[in-house]
């Protein structure tokens, strides 16, 4: 019955702590790169393939 109960406890602490915090709307850039686009959308359309397209990158079995 006391560990069921002190894992719950920890759960709960362990959520509770993981919910603070703010989320900046803005993130500075990284120094030294300020012609970088930060952050970046993934897949970036300029560099990677179209679906159906072949990739220029590694192939794998």
């Amino acid at each position: 019955m006391r560990r069921p109960l002190l894992i719950l406890a920890t759960a709960v602490v362990a959520l509770t702590l993981a919910g603070c915090g703010k989320k900046p709307s803005f993130v500075d850039p990284p120094q030294g790169k300020a012609a970088d686009k930060f952050p970046g959308t993934y897949p970036n359309p300029k560099t990677d393939p179209k679906p159906g397209q072949p990739s220029s990158g590694a192939r794998f079995p």
